[in-house]
Order: C-alpha cells, then structure tokens, then sequence
C-alpha cells in the first residue's frame, strides 16, 4: 500500500509539474548601432515575449534613443522582433531589432516561431458631435493649438493620423530658446525680444516676416516658462550659446534633458485634462485626405476612409508638420541629389491643402542641409561621412573644386556648401596616409570594414591610384581635381591656405597615391519654408488676406518665415508652443464668433 501510495504522489507531482507553465527567462545580445553598442533584453515565457528592454547611450538624443526607447514596446505589443523601425533612426532600429533577433535566438527560437499579435489601427470615433475648430495633425503644434482652442472656450477635434500623439518633436532635441526667459534673468543675462529679433535679422540674411518674428520673440519667453512652470527639466538651468548652429549675441538656448519627447509627454499631460473633460476629442489612425472648401472659405476636412467622411467646423489648423519624407517636394523646391532623416510620416500633405485653398509660399527655397549623408541606399539616410573635424580630408565637387573651409567653418557655410553644390554632390578626397593612421571616414565603421564593402561595389567610395584613375571612377572633373590637389600642395608648403584660411596642420598632401573620394549629398530633418501667415496664424492668399476660416502653426508655417536663412537654435521646439498657442486661441474666437 505504501508504495502505491509513493506511486501515486510521484505520478501527481510529475503531472503538476508537467502542467506548470514554463519560467520566464532573460536573454540578452548586442549589436552595432549609429553611435557604438545597443543592446536588447527579451523576456521570453511560453514562448512570447512578455517584456522587452534596450539600452544605447551612444545614439543620438532624440532621434536613435527613440528607437531605443519605443521599439521594446512595440515587441511586446506584436510579439515579434520584426516590428516597423523607427523613421528618422534607421541604423539604431536595425540594430535594436538585430540584438533583439539574437536574443530571440538564444531561446531557440526564431522569428516566425513567435506568433504574431496584430496591433489595432483602427480610426477613433468622435466623442461629441458639431466642434467649433479641427486640428490637423496631434504633435507638439497641434496639442498646444488643441490646449488654447479649449481654454478659449471651443469644442475640438484633434485629429492625427499616427497611432499616437507627439509627432516630430519626438525625435527632436531639447533645445528651446527666449530672449526674457526666468531662467535667464535669473542667472543675470541681458537681453530683450528686440536684442533677439535683431540677431534673426542678423543670423537669418533678412528673409524673415518681421510681423512674425517679432511676435515670435515677444512671446517665446512666456513658453519657455510655460514648460518651466510644468515642470520639464532643464538641466543646469543655465542659458547656453549655441553648440550645433550659429552663435547668438548672448546666451538665450535652454536644454530639456530627455529631448523633445519630454517636451512632449509634458504637453500631452496638460492636454489630457481638456480631452477628460469632454472638451477636446483626440482622432488617432485618422488621416485628413481633403478640406473642404466653400465660398473661399474652409470648413471642414474629408477622412481618408471608405465612406469618405467629413467632419465640419468654422476654423480648420493645420499642424501637419513640414514635407522633409516627400522627396517629389524636396526634388520640386530644393536639392536634386538629398537623404532625409525626417519621420516617414511627415509628407507635406498641409502644403497641398494650403495650396487648394489659395496660400501663398515663402521661402520654400531655404531648406537647410545637414552635410555628409552617403547615399548608399535609397531616401533614408542609413550611412554618414564624418564632417567634424576630420583631419586631411578635402572637399570638391564634380567640378574637382573645394567648396568651403572643411575644417573651423561655421555650420551655415558648411550647409551652403552643400546646398550650392554642383547636382548637391559633393566628395571628401583623401589620400592613403588618412586610411593608414586615422579612423574610418564613415560613422561608426569599425576598421574600415563597410568602407572597403562599399568600395568593392563601387557603392560612393571610389579610388584610384592616381588622382586621374580617382576622377575617373567617380565622376569628377579630372582636371579641376588636378588643380586643386596642386593648390593644396602648395598651400602646405607655404603654411596658408590662401582660399580658406584653413589651418595646413590639418591637411594632407595629395601626392602619394592611392587616393580615395567619397560621394556624400546632403540630408534633411526641418524643412523651413510654408505658407504666408499673419501675426494671428491666419493663413493668406495671394492678395496677402487671411483665408477664412483657415489657420496653421507648427513645421508647416516655415521656419525661415519666422527666423530667416539659417537654424536659429531652438526656434522649432519653441515654436510649437508659442504658434500653436496663437493658432488655437485665435481659431477658437473666430469660430465662437460665427
């Protein structure tokens, strides 16, 4: 009997343990992202991942720690490792999903063994009927118009055609800028909205709407206090000068750890209290395909779905953020050779419905670009020359020209020189002492090993053994090259470079060959020129009168509109705030007004 008994206890005991569900188990892998190691953590139980964590400290704030950032809740929620990367960072999204895919590997699992959830897109429906304003586009612009529109008084909808709110400022930087801020008067810096707007004048070539930079600057202070007063973290509290662009008179930048996408939850957090109150209607997975336009005036927009459905109202926004993924646009107004970082979501539609209702274009023209992308494939940026301070590089362009002092120049110059070259080519040539004794000329490129892959398929990196075989290859004018490279010689020689004032300790001998040219163009993330509008966001026709009805703010308004020629640091960020706020409450009166 006893030992029945033992028997019967071991078979249950097997059973239970049989039955029990497996234990959760970590695994964790590396990869290889755009500014050094990124690596993923699955959680894996049952076979489906139940958590998912990345970590990356070298990618860039606001653009690859995105990937590090949304991807692992993408994962968990589709329960895959071949999710949708994150635009604007491709080479930190490949890598999070390729340590992600190891990982998953550890476990003895690959990807098709996981079985799939499909994530719900489907459109939201109106909480209330009749709003007083429609917004088009949920980012940083369009909650801040949704915020003044409600505290004016006016029942909106808020639509966004993402699966969720936040738009570009996400992928952005934290730097906001005002001349008056707390914070600056606080640590004892001069400085007034006048003071601000002479430096836009200054910086921007005179290409800016006065009426809007001076509202502009008259009311950035009270944004920047607006996001102190709720709380957003700037760090040192300290007003910088600009790092990245060209230099203001007085220190007026101030940094939000955590990049835009603080700048954003913070905002979000103020608008949830107008969408719990019933006052604010937020339409995600809902793309705007039309306006609708009657006498001139808008008054409503048509949704891109099967039954064509039109919501109608007395003032529309547009927040739809600029055209930096539309490559037809940007081929139309700016660069015939260009790479974008810009989220693939941000595709001009607000262009083409301010185009319908009558607005007037400024400065589409101007459209700063970011030097030494490598179009090695297709739109997207994937691959970058370093540009900053590299050391016995020169830049031509086909002509065999240089373009610009490579080296100790200002970020503008190096932008024109790239805007005002040649088919936007332009080729970092270096002789085989740079692949001898320095790293390599691409980012992130352990060993020159990508650098020799692309050179093999031809794929931008060219050589030659001597400069002639070099212009050959790739495409430059053999002649000029042979020019310049003679210059540059004797420029060493003589310790001056007689047409750029680069410093010669800088720079390499093109005599001993081989030598070697990389093909980069330029690469975008703001565009910068828009529809005309006032100093009330009203949007204007050719006779330079408000459109009625009609409002915009944000990407969309052009920021050379507002700063002029050039990046004024922190104008963008700010600008959401302060345009946005103008647009809603000034849409609200309109519309309460009818």
């Amino acid at each position: 009997m006893k030992k029945k008994l033992c028997m019967l206890v071991c078979c249950l005991l097997c059973a239970a343990l049989l039955a029990a569900p497996a234990m959760a188990e970590e695994y964790t892998a590396t990869a290889d992202g755009f500014g050094g190691t990124v690596s993923v953590t699955l959680t894996i139980e049952d076979g489906k991942i139940v958590a998912a964590a990345a970590e990356g400290a070298s990618e860039t704030a606001g653009i690859g720690s995105n990937a590090i950032e949304q991807l692992p809740e993408k994962m968990v929620a589709a329960n895959s490792v071949t999710v949708d990367g994150v635009s604007g960072a491709t080479i930190s999204s490949e890598a999070v999903l390729a340590a992600a895919a190891d990982a998953l590997a550890q476990a003895g699992l690959a990807p098709e063994d996981l079985v799939a959830v499909e994530v719900s897109e489907e459109a939201a429906v109106p909480t209330f009927d009749d709003p007083d304003v429609i917004i088009v586009g949920a980012g940083s612009s369009g909650m801040n118009a949704a915020i003044a529109a409600a505290e004016a008084g006016a029942k909106v909808y808020l639509i966004e055609q993402n699966d969720a709110m936040g738009g570009s400022i996400r992928y952005a930087g934290g730097t906001t800028s005002a001349a008056g801020a707390q914070m600056q008067i606080d640590a004892g810096v001069e400085d007034s909205p006048e003071n601000f707007a002479a430096d836009i004048e200054r910086m921007g070539g005179g290409t800016n709407v006065p009426e809007l930079t001076k509202k502009h600057t008259e009311n950035a202070a009270a944004a920047v206090d607006w996001l102190d007063s709720l709380g957003v973290d700037f760090g040192d509290r300290q007003p910088h000068m600009s790092s990245t662009y060209d230099a203001f008179n007085v220190p007026r930048e101030y940094r939000v750890q955590g990049g835009g996408n603080a700048i954003a939850e913070a905002v979000k957090g103020v608008l949830n209290t107008y969408i719990e109150d019933g006052n604010v209607c937020v339409l995600l997975n809902t793309r705007v395909d039309d306006i609708i336009l009657e006498d001139g005036a808008v008054v409503g927009v048509v949704i891109d779905n099967e039954e064509a459905t039109e919501y109608r109202a007395d003032a529309i926004i547009l927040a739809t953020g600029g055209y930096g993924h539309n490559e037809e646009l940007i081929h139309r107004y700016n660069f015939e050779n260009v790479l974008t970082m810009a989220p693939s979501f941000v595709t001009g539609d607000g262009y083409v419905f301010a185009e319908k209702a009558g607005a007037t274009f400024n400065n589409m023209d101007y459209l700063p670009a970011y030097p030494g992308g490598v179009p090695v494939d297709g739109f997207d940026l994937t691959c970058s020359a370093q540009i900053t301070d590299y050391n016995n590089t020169i830049w031509v362009d086909v002509n065999g020209e240089r373009l610009v002092k490579e080296i100790g120049s200002l970020d503008s110059e190096r932008k024109a020189a790239y805007s005002d070259a040649e088919h936007n080519l332009v080729y970092i040539v270096f002789p085989q002492s740079v692949r001898d004794t320095q790293e390599s000329v691409l980012k992130n490129d352990e060993d020159w090993a990508y650098f020799d892959e692309l050179l093999a398929e031809g794929n931008c990196i060219y050589s030659g053994e001597t400069l002639e075989e070099l212009a050959a290859n790739a495409g430059i004018d053999a002649e000029g090259l042979l020019a310049t490279a003679e210059k540059v010689n004797s420029y060493i020689d003589a310790g001056e470079d007689a047409d750029f004032g680069r410093d010669t300790t800088t720079m390499a001998k093109l005599e001993d060959g081989p030598f070697y040219a990389v093909k980069t163009c330029p690469y975008v993330m703001l565009t910068k020129g828009g529809p005309l509008m006032n100093a009330d966001a009203q949007v204007l026709n050719a006779d330079n009168e408000p459109i009625p009805g009609l409002y915009e703010c944000g990407e969309l308004a052009g920021g050379a509109n507002i700063g002029g020629s050039a990046n004024i640091g922190g104008l963008a960020n700010t600008s959401t705030i302060v345009w946005g706020k103008i647009a809603g409450e000034n849409a609200a009166l309109y519309a309460l007004s009818k």
